[in-house]
Parts: structure tokens; sequence; C-alpha cells
């Protein structure tokens, strides 16, 4: 006959017994002859003490205001309170006079093609011509053109402008087409708001 297998004998069972009980957790072999079992009951307890006292500790923490928010409340009993009417209409206020300022700072980049009559006319002697005399507030003529071929000898003149939002490309397109001797046509290729 073969003799029952008693854990609480085992020194495998008492040393997994000693690891568990370090760790806080419970142990697999109970019985009376296990110094690991007895064990558990005050480590069990004096973990349960310390998650008490770390609680009160956390609820005592909560009662602290790290952004001094009773100040505030005191020095806004003096003043009176803004009715939501109110708050409405000045953040209203706030976000328009925000648009009318962003508005005088949007700027926006024209490309524009010319195209003369003939070939024999003087391209850069155009160019200069456009820029000099067509002066609006708000407009920044480009610093250089450019001449592209088009067809039969035929070049125009590519060149850039900034305007403000309280001008219009359109005037300044009927203003080059008004030079009626010296430019065929206008062309907007391009418009980007900067």
């Amino acid at each position: 006959m073969i003799a029952t297998y008693d854990l609480k004998y085992d020194e495998f069972s008492m040393a997994l017994g000693y690891a568990m009980m370090s760790f806080g957790g419970e142990t697999v072999a109970t019985g009376a002859g296990n110094p690991a079992a007895k064990a558990v009951a005050p480590a069990k307890k004096a973990k349960k003490e310390k998650k008490e006292a770390a609680k009160k500790e956390e609820d005592d923490d909560d009662d602290f205001d790290v952004f001094g928010d009773d100040d505030d409340e005191e020095e806004d009993a003096g003043k009176p309170k803004e009715t939501r009417a109110e708050m409405l209409e000045r953040l209203k206020k706030e976000a328009n006079d925000r648009l009318i300022a962003k508005a005088a700072k949007q700027r926006t980049m024209v490309a524009i093609e010319v195209k003369p009559w003939d070939t024999e006319q003087d391209l850069k002697q155009l160019w200069t011509k456009i820029t000099t005399e067509i002066v609006q507030e708000g407009v920044k003529w480009g610093e250089n053109c450019h001449l592209v071929e088009v067809a039969f000898g035929i070049k125009k003149i590519c060149m850039s402008f900034v305007m403000g939002a309280n001008n219009s490309s359109d005037e300044i397109i009927e203003q080059i087409e008004a030079l009626e001797d010296e430019v065929q046509s206008v062309e907007m290729t391009s418009m980007n708001v900067l």
C-alpha cells in the first residue's frame, strides 16, 4: 500500500509559502505544521492597515486646493457678476475685433499674364509702365517679371502683385486693360491667400 502524500511536510511547499508571504499572496499549503500559513494572517492584516492609512492620507489631500480657487471666490464676491447676455455680447464683440484685425493683415498674391499686340513692342518698358502707373494703397508689385513665348514670336509678360483685403484684383486688371494701345489682354493665372 502507498502512503498518502501530505503537503505540510513538503520542502517545496514550505519554500513556496514563504515566497508568497513576502509578496503578500496566500500560501497553497495550509495546516498546523506549516509556519508560512501561520504568517499569512499577520501579513494580510498589516497590508490592510497600510491601505487604509494611504486612503486616509489621499482623502486629506483632496481638501487641498492647488489653484487657490477659494481666493478668487472671495475677490469676486465684491464685484457685480456679469449676466449671460452681457457675457455673450462681450464675447461677440471680441470675436468681431479679432476678425477685423485678421482681415486687415490678410494678403493675397495674384499672378497675371499680360499679352501685347505685336512682336515689336518693348515688354520690359510695358512692365515698368504698368508697375509705376497703376498704384493703389495696399498693392505691391513683384520685383521682376518673366517673358514667355506664346506663338509666332509673340511673348507675354508673366508678373505678380500682392494686395490687401480691401483691394480688388478685377479692378487692377481693368486698369491694365485700359492701356488699349499696348495691351491686348490680361489673364489671371492664380490667386493665393498668404
